[in-house]
């Protein structure tokens, strides 16, 4: 059985560390919770005790290091060496803003969700539908829940990771996009 709330909140803590710097106040509560010995115990999803200690030894380093990894992952200036965004991996283009991202915003206008934020980050970045995600699963919209997973996020989430594991720029953020396909896969 699926516990809803639990869900909205690991996709909500899954999102903050990908959307936020590590050095910002928003992402103060994850951090500290993935640095617990047994977050494991209190994820909603079953998790192999390796990947969890992976998460919890790649944050015995200070927040500007982590904050420096983050930025070279999400923000640059240089190329991202795994861009965070689904049309990148689904279009054929390799694009921003492509055809699966109408698609998304279709799916997101359908659903009635508004992505609000302050960054121009395209609906399709990881952190923001991961906090769609919680959205669904707070309001207990099973169906629509799924199909944000599988269709709109598990589709490239995959993809993603192995690009990230190339890089191997971060094993905090190796570790937490091994957490977020262990954690979808197991909603969806």
């Amino acid at each position: 059985m699926i516990h809803f709330s639990h869900y909205a909140a690991a996709f909500n803590i899954l999102g903050t560390c990908y959307l936020f710097s590590p050095e910002d106040d928003a992402a103060d509560y994850a951090i500290h919770f993935f640095k617990l010995d047994d977050f494991a115990s209190q994820w909603p999803c079953k998790i192999n005790s390796q990947l969890s200690r992976r998460i919890t030894e790649s944050l015995k380093i200070d927040i500007a290091t982590l904050n420096t990894q983050w930025t070279a992952l999400f923000i640059g200036p240089n190329a991202l060496p795994a861009p965070p965004w689904g049309s990148v991996y689904l279009d054929p283009e390799g694009v921003l803003q492509g055809s699966s991202t109408a698609a998304l915003s279709d799916f997101l206008k359908r659903e009635r969700l508004t992505v609000q934020t302050p960054y121009p980050e395209p609906s399709d970045h990881v952190g923001l539908m991961l906090f769609q995600a919680a959205v669904l699963a707070s309001q207990v919209r099973e169906e629509a829940l799924k199909e944000l997973l599988h269709e709109h996020l598990e589709s490239w989430l995959p993809q993603f990771s192995e690009q990230l594991n190339r890089t191997n720029q971060s094993l905090f953020y190796n570790a937490l996009t091994e957490l977020a396909l262990v954690t979808v896969k197991n909603c969806s």
